[in-house]
């Protein structure tokens, strides 16, 4: 039976048809070659899980997490938005570009200085142990006309409401204005990612009139962080998902091997990855995951009767400990993220 390799780019998502027999695939962050054999008798499909893990998050310095507005807070006060369905908060949520005026909330009604709120999506690319250097709050507003605004960026943190500086804004061009905090204003000392997960983010403005609003179309907030950790978690995320033909019902065996563990070990010391797959014999042990390391260098799982519509392979913990927090001390060639090869056949 033929096997053909498959080599995926990042997050792209690919959906082939396997054949009766033996099938593998692997994804890599650095190049794309799609060849895949097709024959008959398929017996299920494969695709590259979305969700994969952040190996960034395992290099040292700097970085950050952009958070967007996923619901409403403690105060919905602007009087207007555009479109009128859905909520304030959904207005303003455009990532990575903003819509510039396509939504948008406003003052529109009122005279006075009106707040809004909002909650804020969970950080994904991070483990939580990072140092916290600041926080920005991003908002980007404009006048409803030729005449002039005023905004200024808020934030509610352990139950207290703060605010940036006023700016001024004229005509209907779109500008961005920031606040940086480096410090959470209710503690004077450093972020904590506890605070973050609490954190809400809004915006308060003030109209030329009532008939002259003031108009906000994207807000959210940057998380800047060091990831100076020698040794902490491994990212978690999904890695494979097959699916058996809703015909099959035969036993299958998973293979997840590591391909570049001679790259990995430049900067690694040890790198100990707990590999899922759920609705496996393993699944249902104790432990109910593999360790995939850069010493064994392949994990084995077994599917009995192929019943589940999809099985998905996934990290779900391990450890790591690089050589050192400063990779100009590793070795030439070095990475650290795994390339890993998936071979499925059937039992």
């Amino acid at each position: 039976m033929k096997k053909r390799l498959i080599i995926f780019f990042g997050m792209v998502l690919v959906a082939l048809v396997l054949t009766s027999g033996t099938f593998a695939f692997t994804y890599t962050n650095s190049n794309t070659a799609i060849t895949p054999t097709l024959a008959n008798g398929d017996f299920a499909t494969y695709q590259i899980a979305p969700n994969q893990p952040n190996w960034n998050s395992v290099l040292p310095g700097a970085s950050s997490e952009i958070l967007v507005p996923n619901g409403c807070g403690d105060e919905t006060s602007l009087p207007t938005q555009y479109p009128s369905n859905g909520q304030h908060w959904d207005k303003v949520d455009e990532q990575p570009t903003d819509d510039d005026g396509s939504t948008y909330v406003s003052t529109a009604g009122s005279s006075n200085w009106k707040r809004d709120l909002y909650t804020l999506s969970d950080y994904a690319h991070t483990n939580g142990t990072e140092t916290i250097t600041s926080i920005t709050v991003y908002f980007r507003f404009a006048a409803g006309g030729s005449y002039t605004v005023s905004a200024k960026a808020s934030i509610n943190t352990n139950g207290d409401v703060f605010e940036g500086n006023t700016v001024t804004r004229s005509g209907t061009s779109y500008t961005t204005a920031s606040w940086d905090l480096t410090t959470n204003p209710s503690t004077n000392e450093a972020w904590t990612w506890d605070e973050i997960n609490d954190l809400q983010a809004g915006i308060n403005m003030k109209g030329y009139s009532s008939t002259k609003p003031a108009l906000c179309t994207q807000l959210y907030v940057q998380v800047n962080y060091e990831a100076a950790a020698v040794a902490s978690e491994v990212p978690q995320g999904a890695l494979f998902v097959v699916t058996p033909n809703t015909s099959f019902t035969g036993d299958l065996l998973i293979k997840v091997y590591i391909t570049n563990v001679a790259d990995l070990l430049k900067a690694y010391q040890y790198l100990n990855m707990k590999v899922y797959v759920d609705n496996s014999i393993e699944a249902g042990k104790t432990p109910n995951y593999q360790v995939l390391s850069t010493e064994n260098g392949v994990v084995v799982f077994n599917i009995i009767g192929g019943s589940a519509t999809s099985y998905t392979v996934q990290l779900i913990g391990g450890s790591y400990n690089l050589i050192s927090n400063d990779p100009n001390d590793w070795g030439t060639g070095w990475t650290v993220t795994p390339e890993f090869y998936c071979e499925v056949s059937q039992r």
